[in-house]
C-alpha cells in the first residue's frame, strides 16, 4: 500500500506510516421503469485516504499521504434512457452528485453528462448496416485532482478548477457482411470552445483527431 510504504531515490518521496483502515458505509437503491432508470447511492468514508501537495516552493511538487480525520458523506442520483423513434436514437445519462465534507478533499463535478444522438439504418437490400450520430460528454466545474508522475496518484489541489466545457464527437459505424468500418471525429468542437480545457489541472485534453479503421472477420 503506497500511502503506508514508499521507498524511493527521491528524497522527499520515502515515507513508512501506520494509516487506519478506511470505513466505508454504503446505501443503495435502483428502479428501472419504462420511462426511465434511476440510481440512488449514500456513501459515508471515515478514515478517507489521500494525497497533498506539500511544496512551499513555486512551481515545485512534493506530495504525501494524508488521512482525513472527519468522515465524508456521498450522495450520486443518476438518470439514465435510451429514446428510440424509427430510425433516430437518444441514449442519455445525467449523473448529480453532492459531498458534504468540512475540508476540500473528496471534489467532484457536481453534475455529469453522457449522451449520444444517433441515426441507424440498412441499404443496399439490408447488406449495408449503417449508425451515425453525435456523442456528447459534459462536466460542470469542479477543483480536480492533479496527477504526480513520480508516484503515478492523484492529489488532491485547490487551486485550478477544469470542466465546464462539452466535448462533442462524431461518428460513423457501418458493417458489410464481415467487415466492419469505423470513422470518428473526436472533440471536434475543440476551437469553439477557445482551447481551454484540461483532463487535469496541468494536462490539456486531446484537441480535435479523426480516428477511423477496418476490421474484417474472416470467419463468421
Amino acid at each position: 500500500n503506497i500511502f503506508n510504504l514508499l521507498q524511493s531515490s527521491y528524497v522527499d518521496y520515502n515515507w513508512s506510516n501506520n494509516f487506519n483502515n478506511t470505513n466505508t458505509n454504503t446505501l443503495q437503491a435502483s428502479a428501472a421503469t419504462k420511462y426511465i432508470n434511476a440510481t440512488v447511492q449514500i456513501l459515508s468514508v471515515d478514515n478517507y485516504l489521500y494525497f497533498k501537495d506539500i511544496a512551499t516552493i513555486t512551481n515545485q511538487q512534493t506530495i504525501k499521504p494524508f488521512q482525513y480525520s472527519n468522515v465524508i458523506n456521498y450522495l450520486s442520483a443518476t438518470l439514465s434512457k435510451e429514446i428510440t423513434y424509427h430510425k433516430f436514437g437518444l441514449d442519455a445519462t445525467v449523473l448529480y452528485q453532492k459531498v458534504d465534507q468540512k475540508d476540500p478533499i473528496l471534489n467532484l463535478p457536481e453534475i455529469t453528462l453522457r449522451s449520444s444522438i444517433y441515426f441507424k439504418n440498412k441499404f443496399f437490400k439490408n447488406n449495408l448496416q449503417l449508425q451515425t450520430g453525435f456523442t456528447i460528454n459534459y462536466f460542470t466545474s469542479h477543483y480536480a485532482n492533479d496527477f504526480n508522475p513520480i508516484t503515478s496518484e492523484f492529489f488532491v489541489q485547490t487551486n485550478k478548477q477544469i470542466g465546464n466545457f462539452p466535448l462533442i464527437d462524431f461518428f460513423v459505424n457501418g458493417r458489410i457482411r464481415q467487415t466492419r468500418i469505423f470513422f470518428k471525429a473526436e472533440h471536434f468542437n475543440s476551437a469553439m470552445t477557445g482551447n481551454n480545457f484540461y483532463a487535469t489541472p496541468n494536462s490539456p485534453y486531446r484537441d480535435f483527431v479523426i480516428r477511423f479503421g477496418i476490421a474484417w472477420n474472416f470467419f463468421q
